[in-house]
């Protein structure tokens, strides 16, 4: 198979299709980035002095922390008490302009940076010279050195045939982490620098290999994707990319039917392809059970330590893989194009440890004769010439090589405990957060000292303040009211209430007056304001606990709050309010509540019913919800809702949307789904694909959809008339009430609202969600990242465990549970 565009081939030379038509105005944008702007942004950043501690990780393209960068991202968090941030730059995953935008953000922060770790290359790290007293370093993504890449592939297709680089890629390493000193002189040349710098002191990602912990949680995680995978034995074909990243392709040469013939009984064959592909071929569900494709559900270490039997053609994964010196083979089909293509450090069939195979058929007649054929001398002599700095301490190595004894002083007492890597956020740019910080500091020292202030004069009784936390929503407070309500009645004492507000420079200061006189406040978690201030001892402060049960450390306890990972709002703003009361749950779970929250001397946790649960059982709340529900999503009217609330993430619309796709046959008639991502930055929405408009929403974009909507119409008044009639014949523009809607003011759905209305809640992880049960609705639990998932989320308390009778087994179980309600 070729991937070239034989029509332009003319006498003896001949051009990539894949650089053909390039735009000549991109290439003098990139030019005009590259050459000048990225530079004069860094040198001019660069003017402010270096930051002793801070380090950065950049990731080119991925929106996670990827594998090369989570070990030693945990070793110096877990370790040391520095500032660390992270950047995505989401190349060829966002348009142009975001990418400008995450561009330019990072090279304002690596301006005054200690130090600089990349794992790939880039025109935008190279685009400046790293300023004196910055240490740079790059812990590539991949082992070993087997197909060429940068400068080596100078005078291959792949480079365009052009000699030299255009634009710069690298800086200038203080060092470079490579899998064995083998290889150092392959490095070297790819980098375009001297040797010095490249040293084979192992790879961070490969430490995990030796970890039995990790090599058991990856074969609970194949169980629970793919429980056929039990008793079996586990091919793996994992295949790199062929063309250029940005828009790279597997080609569809695997004939699964033809392993399924011969080995279904004794295996179960997975596919793992590369990242960068986004067009995958697809595994044919006649063959559910037998094979799977998990590049969206296990990652490729995971992989390798469940894997008996690797195939691969081209990737250096062979490298990994040789550590736990099992067969491999090389599915080689195109290897003269791929030579011409980008070309290879060492002869490619000498080099392989194992058959190289042009065909179906000769991988499946060397599998059936493996365990005679299997030569694992060949590739242990392999895996020692190759990956001989890998031996599981690399990661401690690569430390001590980069940072020396100048990150001593930043060690912690103690280490901590815990996976971190889930911690740095892809959305928010780091500027952004900065900003946010600069303004939340200026807010502080007016708050304190109006409340300060404020505490000179008494106590007002019967002052009563309501505090929400980000995420709050506009109803956290109804059931303290009514609490409030019936203890007006039973003891005659009257209540101002004063609701919390969004904080500016104009109203802090009298809110922060009035707050220094409350004899009461409630927080539904923990509001930003109290991190601000003191609060004086005569102040009741009880905590309304929105979570209903405490399975997930939070607060003070989380993980960003015990490793300080934003350094400069953990220590403006420290969790540090005490309660007087925290409403809990059982008794059993007491010692939970008080790890998240911290008690006064003397303070309590009540077991009483969760002022949060109060209107689920109030008939009139349901009904306006009701009618809110269908304003927001005109759909829902006359049809059953499901409702799915789910913890925020990256994957969640992923999932969903797999999930949802499966669901339309047999609901989309007679069912709505809505869905809500709870727990993530304030307002996240759910990614539901556009095709299952009609039957799927998140109920925050449909409201933010009806105000685009009603500004598009052009009109003048603040409030839409909403008149009764067909609401499909008018674009779903109506309500039955035929009163005004003002959305502009509308508050979004709430979680509590979502339930009440609700004729069957589906959740994961989200605790909110267990209100369910208290207001009789079917619940059930569908968690498709469970494993994975679980071991970055700390937490007390395995739903899944004590919840089995209401946990869906996949999909298809999720759907047969859903049909049967």
């Amino acid at each position: 198979m070729s991937f070239f565009d034989n029509r332009h081939v003319k006498g003896g030379s001949f051009k990539s299709s894949a650089s053909a038509n390039t735009s000549l105005s991109a290439n003098f944008n990139r030019i005009l980035t590259r050459k000048i702007i990225f530079p004069i942004i860094y040198h001019f950043h660069a003017l402010k002095p270096i930051k002793d501690d801070k380090v950065i990780f950049l990731e080119i393209r991925f929106g996670e922390l990827t594998d090369s960068y989570r070990e030693l991202f945990n070793y110096l968090v877990r370790g040391y008490e520095m500032d660390i941030h992270c950047h995505f730059l989401r190349q060829g995953f966002v348009n142009n302009r975001q990418e400008l935008k995450r561009q330019i953000d990072f090279l304002k922060d690596a301006a005054t940076a200690r130090y600089l770790i990349f794992n790939d290359s880039s025109d935008t790290q190279g685009s400046f010279k790293a300023r004196r007293g910055t240490h740079v370093m790059n812990v590539w993504h991949a082992a070993g050195a087997f197909k060429k890449f940068g400068n080596s592939t100078a005078d291959k297709l792949y480079n365009d045939g052009k000699k030299g680089v255009v634009y710069k890629l690298h800086q200038n390493y203080d060092l470079v982490t490579v899998s064995s000193p083998e290889i150092e002189w392959a490095y070297a040349e790819a980098m375009g620098m001297d040797s010095s710098c490249v040293k084979g002191v192992g790879i961070s990602r490969s430490d995990v290999f030796y970890r039995e912990d990790f090599k058991a949680a990856a074969f609970e995680h194949l169980y629970d994707v793919m429980p056929s995978a039990k008793g079996k034995k586990v091919i793996l074909y994992a295949p790199t990319f062929r063309g250029i990243p940005r828009n790279a392709v597997t080609p569809d040469m695997f004939e699964v039917r033809k392993f399924y013939e011969h080995f279904k009984d004794e295996y179960v064959l997975l596919f793992k392809h590369h990242p960068l592909v986004k067009n995958k071929p697809q595994v044919p569900s006649e063959f559910a059970g037998f094979a799977a494709d998990m590049t969206d559900s296990m990652n490729i270490d995971e992989l390798l330590c469940v894997t008996d039997i690797c195939i691969t053609d081209y990737s250096s994964l062979i490298f990994e893989y040789s550590i736990f010196e099992k067969p491999m083979l090389f599915f080689a089909y195109d290897l003269a194009n791929y030579f011409d293509w980008r070309g290879f450090y060492y002869n490619f069939e000498e080099l392989t440890p194992g058959p190289v195979c042009f065909t179906n058929a000769e991988m499946i007649e060397y599998i059936e004769h493996v365990d005679e054929r299997f030569d694992k001398n060949k590739v242990h002599e392999f895996r020692e010439r190759f990956m001989s700095g890998c031996d599981g301490h690399a990661t401690e190595r690569i430390t001590a090589e980069f940072f020396g004894d100048r990150i001593d002083k930043y060690k912690r007492p103690k280490p901590i405990e815990g996976d971190f890597c889930d911690l740095p956020e892809v959305k928010r740019l780091f500027s952004a957060e900065v900003k946010r910080i600069d303004e939340m500091e200026k807010l502080r020292k007016k708050a304190k000292s109006a409340y300060n202030a404020g505490k000179r004069r008494p106590v007002a009784t019967g002052r009563v303040v309501f505090l929400g936390d980000e995420n709050s929503d506009w109803d956290a407070f109804l059931g303290v009211q009514k609490i409030l309500v019936e203890e007006t009645k039973n003891t005659g004492k009257n209540f101002e209430i004063i609701a919390d507000i969004k904080y500016n420079s104009d109203n802090i200061k009298e809110f922060c007056e009035k707050l220094a006189a409350a004899e009461r406040i409630y927080c539904a978690g923990e509001p930003y304001i109290l991190r601000m201030l003191d609060v004086r001892e005569e102040t009741k402060v009880i905590q309304i606990s929105p979570e209903l049960r405490p399975a997930y450390p939070m607060w003070g306890a989380s993980k960003e709050a015990r490793s300080g990972y934003k350094v400069r709002e953990s220590r403006l703003f420290p969790v540090k309010t005490e309660y007087d009361v925290v409403y809990g749950s059982t008794k059993e779970e007491e010692e939970l509540w008080k790890r998240n929250y911290k008690l006064k001397n003397g303070g309590m946790v009540t077991s009483d019913i969760n002022p949060a649960l109060i209107m689920l059982k109030d008939e009139n709340y349901r009904k306006e919800a009701e009618e809110r529900l269908c304003q927001m999503i005109p759909y829902a009217k006359g049809k059953k809702i499901i409702a799915f609330i789910c913890t925020d993430r990256e994957q969640l619309g992923n999932h969903l949307g797999r999930l949802l796709t499966k669901m339309h046959e047999d609901f989309a008639r007679t069912h709505v789904c809505v869905c809500m991502a709870v727990g993530g930055a304030p307002g996240s929405t759910v990614a539901i694909p556009d095709y299952l408009e009609g039957f799927a929403f998140d109920p925050r974009r449909s409201l933010s959809e009806m105000i685009a909507m009603k500004s598009a119409m052009g009109t003048d008044s603040e409030k839409l008339q909403m008149s009764e009639g067909n609401s499909e014949d008018r674009g779903a523009l109506t309500s039955e009430s035929g009163k005004q809607v003002d959305y502009k003011d509308m508050a979004p759905l709430s979680v509590n609202e979502l339930i009440s209305v609700a004729d069957v809640v589906v959740t994961d992880y989200c605790t909110r969600a267990l209100a369910a049960e208290t207001a009789g609705k079917p619940l059930f639990l569908w968690m498709p990242d469970r494993i994975g998932y679980g071991r970055a989320q700390e937490a007390y308390i395995d739903l899944a465990k004590e919840l089995p009778e209401l946990l869906a087994s996949s999909d298809e179980d999720l759907i047969d549970r859903l049909i049967s309600v």
